[in-house]
């Protein structure tokens, strides 16, 4: 007969801690801000007898939505009892959840700069019952949360006392022995290997947002340098706008180095709890001024990627993706709970991959590639795709111009093409699969055919008569592709991966 978990501190109903009334207020604002910005675009151009109309309308809006916020946080109570974790909310109509203790896949604990001035913490709760979080509260103590996070991800917890037992648990340090524990060194790392493009485009808009005021400063600075060294300086203009790049990608990868400190300081991924197949969990904490900590059981983990680029490669470098089961399959949205850690390298790897699929290999491994024909095909299709580049130039320039443009871009497809069938591989062993992709930017899907929820199988006319077909294979938190595999074998592994669904009797969630 299963244990039954201890309840006690969380036997009873409870109330948040009364900051997240503030916090709840400051929800609130934001979705006001949300919904009136219309209004506010209409105050501005509108005189001052109509304007008095629309601030009476935003007062009305704060107003209902401060009296949401108090019965909102009166209203909310939760407590931990039968194995379900019962809540209890709702204003207008009254709303009652119970979440069954193992059904909680992942629990993630957040500290913003307000929440540690008081001393307490967020908790967000995914069940799979959702995209997002299932469950949010906003403010609780810092020990009360970790050891109600405790008693969620625990399958076996003891029945001692909670107070004496959980809160003790939740309070330890890491492992002497963590899997990852950034450095500074690594730390760097992380930062310059991160994509800029978007920080480009930020340092690119805050030049042109701010171009009328750097114009205002040069001029002023202009007219009191002296008239031999506006001469120097007017020569070297030329070499300045080739500089210009430079700067601008070096506010980049700054930005880069500021964004990574800031989110990942003191990053340190551990074991937490057992290493039975259901007692131990993955722990993440990390950041600087907003704190994080996420924990998931390690028998709920249902897809791994590892995914790098040219530069994290150089540096020897993997980022992480684990993915407990997600209602959506493979919802990203910003409000999905992921773990994700970066700086993953070939030692890291084999450990984790030995703790999260233990019996990788169960037997030889076997090497899957796509056929010839994904290559041929994928070239045919993106030759004439740039084909009217080649014709414009045709066109424009000549005929003899346009041949050798064509020409180029056909053979520069062609290497592509090479480059990506050649990164297209897998390698199962009749259990496990893990899934290889890209060629610049490079993918690995790893996860165990146990806990598969469906084998998609494709094949239409054209790949009937080339003798491929397409295998999709689908857990509870993404998908793995096979794509262009010969006839034979991908319906062997669709039957496969079938069978092994079917013979499983143990835990897949």
């Amino acid at each position: 007969m299963a244990e039954v978990k201890s309840t006690d501190g969380f036997g009873t109903a409870q109330r948040q801690h009364a900051l997240g009334l503030l916090l709840l207020l400051g929800l609130q604002a934001r979705l006001i801000l949300r919904m009136s910005w219309p209004l506010l675009i209409a105050f501005y151009f509108q005189g001052d007898r109509e304007a008095r109309f629309f601030l009476w309308a935003i007062a009305g809006l704060a107003g209902v939505a401060f009296v949401a916020a108090i019965l909102h946080f009166a209203r909310f109570t939760f407590r931990v009892q039968e194995g379900q974790l019962q809540v209890s909310k709702g204003i207008l109509v009254r709303d009652k959840t119970n979440i069954p203790l193992e059904r909680v896949q992942a629990v993630h604990v957040e500290q913003n700069l307000l929440q540690r001035l008081f001393g307490v913490c967020g908790l967000r709760i995914d069940t799979a019952g959702s995209k997002g979080a299932e469950l949010t509260i906003h403010a609780l103590p810092w020990d009360k949360a970790h050891a109600l996070r405790s008693m969620l991800t625990s399958e076996n917890p003891p029945s001692e006392s909670l107070d004496a037992v959980d809160l003790d648990t939740a309070k330890k340090a890491p492992s002497a022995d963590p899997l990852l524990s950034l450095d500074w060194k690594t730390l760097v790392q992380v930062g310059l290997s991160q994509n800029h493009l978007s920080k480009v485009a930020l340092a690119i808009g805050g030049i042109a947002t701010f171009q009328g005021i750097a114009w205002d400063v040069i001029g002023n600075l202009w007219s009191s340098v002296p008239t031999i060294y506006r001469t120097v300086m007017w020569f070297l203009s030329p070499l300045l706008v080739l500089l210009s790049p430079v700067v601008i990608a070096t506010i980049a990868v700054g930005a880069s180095l500021v964004t990574t400190v800031f989110k990942h300081w003191k990053l340190t991924l551990w074991v937490q709890g057992g290493r039975g197949p259901q007692t131990a969990s993955l722990h993440i904490t990390q950041g600087l001024l907003n704190r994080q900590s996420f924990q998931v059981p390690v028998h709920k983990i249902q897809w791994v990627k590892w995914e790098n680029t040219w530069i994290r490669r150089l540096l020897s470098m993997d980022t992480l993706e684990v993915r407990q089961a997600s209602a959506g399959g493979a919802a990203g949205g910003p409000d999905s709970m992921r773990l994700v850690v970066p700086a993953m390298n070939g030692d890291r790897t084999q450990k984790l991959v030995g703790l999260l699929f233990p019996t990788w290999p169960e037997q030889k491994l076997l090497t899957l590639r796509p056929t010839s024909y994904a290559f041929r095909i994928r070239w045919f299709k993106r030759g004439l795709a740039w084909m009217p580049v080649a014709i414009a130039a045709g066109l424009g320039l000549g005929t003899a111009f346009g041949t050798v443009v064509g020409l180029l871009l056909w053979t520069t497809v062609g290497a592509w093409s090479r480059k990506w069938h050649q990164g297209q591989w897998a390698t199962t062993d009749g259990r496990h699969l893990s899934v290889h992709s890209g060629w610049l930017f490079r993918q690995r899907v790893m996860m165990d055919w146990t806990k598969l929820q469906a084998v998609e199988w494709h094949q239409n006319r054209i790949h009937e008569k080339r003798g491929v077909a397409h295998l999709t294979f689908h857990t509870s938190s993404g998908v793995a592709h096979l794509r262009y595999l010969p006839t034979s074998l991908a319906l062997q592994l669709k039957d496969l991966a079938n069978a092994r669904v079917v013979a499983h009797k143990g835990a897949w969630m």
